[in-house]
């Protein structure tokens, strides 16, 4: 699912601060610019004439050269159930329809050609399916993530979970974190947050938006979205602009 989009000139201050896996992958056609990505595991600088596919299961960061900032062609997409723990680089040159997709989409987001940018995306995401890009979670675990999602407004305790994948708890987060790259809590932590910030996006009001993702009350809601972005709700859906 397409949650954001754009054809950007990063502004000076442009960063990506990550702390915590965020649940959906950035997918960037780079352009030109000088970028450092980094997490964990690993650091390394952007190319450009490359594609991106940045992790939805991995906390990390990016910052660019503001003497040569950057400039792409972004999406921001749900790639649930699958999940990505680490970031994958596509040489466009030798990809001559990944290529001309990515010219295609572009276009589309200058046009503003909504209904042609969705099919063009929808395009891309069955690509990275057929190679393998983006593979869900096997077994139980995909199922759980399911459940999840369709549960999402409930309460979820680990217990029931366990219950439900026929595992013992010790095994059962070790097993899930092992697949999803986080444990069982901090997975519907951030699905919750992830689902919340597309309703930000609509008309819901906040009471609405902390009902439908899980949260008893509002005041519950707004810690914890403030906990992991740094602003309430509120102040994140007046601040809201597409960017990387």
């Amino acid at each position: 699912m397409l949650m954001n989009y754009g054809n950007a000139i990063c502004e000076r201050e442009w960063k990506v601060e990550e702390t915590t896996p965020p649940g959906y992958s950035r997918v960037y056609h780079v352009h030109r610019g000088e970028v450092v990505y980094r997490d964990e595991h690993r650091s390394f600088s952007l190319k450009p004439g490359c594609l991106y596919l940045f992790p939805s299961a991995t906390p990390y960061s990016m910052r660019h050269n503001p003497s040569a900032p950057l400039v792409c062609t972004f999406l921001h997409i749900d790639i649930f159930p699958a999940v990505l723990a680490q970031p994958i680089e596509i040489p466009m040159e030798g990809h001559d329809a990944l290529h001309h997709l990515f010219l295609s989409i572009s276009a589309s987001i200058q046009g503003k050609d909504e209904k042609l940018m969705h099919s063009l995306v929808n395009v891309f995401e069955q690509y990275c399916r057929d190679r393998r890009l983006l593979q869900s979670p096997a077994g139980p675990v995909s199922d759980l993530l399911i459940y999840i999602a369709e549960h999402v407004n409930e309460s979820l305790s680990i217990a029931d979970l366990c219950g439900r994948a026929g595992y013992n708890e010790q095994y059962f987060i070790r097993l899930f974190k092992k697949n999803v790259g986080l444990s069982p809590h901090r997975y519907i932590i951030s699905y919750r947050l992830k689902e919340a910030i597309k309703l930000l996006g609509s008309d819901a009001t906040i009471s609405e938006i902390a009902r439908l993702t899980g949260y008893g009350d509002i005041k519950a809601f707004s810690r914890a979205f403030k906990n992991n972005y740094g602003l309430s709700p509120s102040d994140f859906r007046k601040a809201y602009a597409a960017l990387p």
